[in-house]
C-alpha cells in the first residue's frame, strides 16, 4: 500500500499474507457465482484471480504516525502460534522484516489496537522469548474492545486448553493482561481529540472501527467488517467467518451509508493493492473506489493510480 496522509497524520501499512485465497462462494456463502463473477468484471484486477476462481486477501498490518504517538492496527498472525487451521495456507511474507523497514523499533509504539480479537489481527501482539509469551511491544498500550475481550475470555474458559479458542487468548491475549498492558474500552471509547473507536458488531462480538480526524481529513479503519469489494455491492454477503451474519450485514450497511459519497477514506484489513479508498453510492447498494493520488495527495479521482509500496 502507498502511504498516505490524513491531514497530519501518516498511514502505511506492511503486509504478513497476500495473494489468492477463497472462491467468491467459499468465502461468502450465500453469494450467487453468475451475481459475484458479474460484479468482478467490473472491478480492479487485483481484487480476483481468474484463473483460479480465488479471491485475492491481504493480511497486513497498519502504522499510524500522529504527531504525537505510534499507533499499530491489527497485527496479523504471528510466529510459533499453533492450531491456526487451514484459514492461512497461503504465501507468507517476513512480517519482523516489514515492521523494522519502517524505521520503527518494538520499543517505539505508544499504542496497539485490534480491531477483533481473531487469530489474524492479534498475533503479533506477542512473542515466545525463552519459552515464554510476552508482550511484543513494551511500552504499549494494547487497546480491545471490552465486549470483544469479554467474549472471547469466556469462550477461551469454556474450551479445552489448546484448542483454537483457547489458544489465541493464552498466546495473544492473556499475556498482555497479566503484563498491566491491555485496556478495555468501550466501543465508542475515544483516545484523544481526533482518534476514536466505532461498533462494527457481528463479524465478531465486539468488533470495533478506528478512525482517525485531522485538519478536517478522516479515515475509517474497518477491520473485517467487510474483506472483499463484492460486499460493496453485495452487502447483505457476510462472511462464513462471521458468527452473526445478519447483524455483521446491518453493520457494513450502517457504515458504508455513513461514509458514502464523502472524502472519507476507507481502509479494510484484507483488501488487496492500495487497500485503502473510498465508497460511492449505487442504486441500494454501493461501489468501491480504490484511492488515486494527485501529486502525492489521496483523491478519489487522480491522475495517477496509486502503486503499492
Amino acid at each position: 500500500m502507498r502511504p498516505f496522509h490524513v491531514g497530519n497524520i501518516l498511514v502505511s501499512s506492511f503486509i504478513e499474507r497476500d495473494g489468492p485465497w477463497r472462491a467468491p462462494t467459499v468465502m461468502f456463502p450465500t453469494a450467487d457465482k453468475a451475481t459475484a463473477l458479474l460484479h468482478l468484471k467490473t472491478m480492479a484486477p487485483e481484487v480476483y484471480d481468474a484463473a483460479q476462481d480465488l479471491l485475492v486477501i491481504t493480511y497486513q498490518t497498519f502504522v499510524v504516525r500522529t504527531p504525537k504517538h505510534n499507533i499499530l492496527i491489527d497485527t496479523c498472525v504471528g510466529e510459533h502460534k499453533p492450531l491456526r487451521g487451514p484459514a492461512l495456507d497461503f504465501p507468507k511474507q517476513p512480517w519482523l522484516d516489514g515492521f523494522a523497514a519502517h524505521g520503527l523499533r518494538f520499543e517505539d509504539i505508544n499504542y496497539v489496537f485490534c480491531t477483533h480479537l481473531h487469530v489474524d489481527h492479534c498475533g503479533w501482539n506477542t512473542r515466545l522469548i525463552n519459552g515464554k509469551w510476552v508482550p511484543t511491544f513494551p511500552n504499549a498500550t494494547y487497546i480491545f474492545g471490552r465486549i470483544e475481550y469479554e467474549a472471547w475470555e469466556a469462550a477461551a474458559n469454556e474450551a479445552e486448553r489448546n484448542e483454537p479458542r483457547s489458544a489465541i487468548w493464552e498466546d495473544s491475549c492473556r499475556p498482555i493482561v497479566e503484563a498491566g498492558q491491555a485496556k478495555l474500552v468501550d466501543a465508542d471509547f475515544e483516545l484523544e481529540d481526533g482518534i476514536w473507536l466505532s461498533p462494527a458488531f457481528g463479524h465478531s462480538p465486539g468488533q470495533v472501527c478506528v478512525n482517525f480526524k485531522s485538519q478536517d481529513n478522516h479515515a475509517i479503519f474497518t477491520g473485517d467488517m467487510m474483506h472483499h469489494a463484492l460486499q460493496c455491492a453485495e452487502p447483505d454477503w457476510s462472511t462464513c467467518f462471521c458468527p452473526a451474519p445478519e447483524e455483521a450485514a446491518e453493520s457494513r450497511k450502517r457504515i458504508l451509508s455513513s461514509v458514502a459519497d464523502s472524502n472519507t477514506i476507507v481502509v479494510p484489513a484484507h483488501f488487496p493493492g492500495q487497500t485503502a479508498g473510498y465508497i460511492d453510492s449505487e442504486g441500494d447498494a454501493w461501489r468501491w473506489r480504490y484511492m488515486k493520488f494527485n501529486d502525492g495527495i489521496p483523491t478519489r479521482v487522480g491522475d495517477q493510480q496509486s502503486t503499492p509500496v
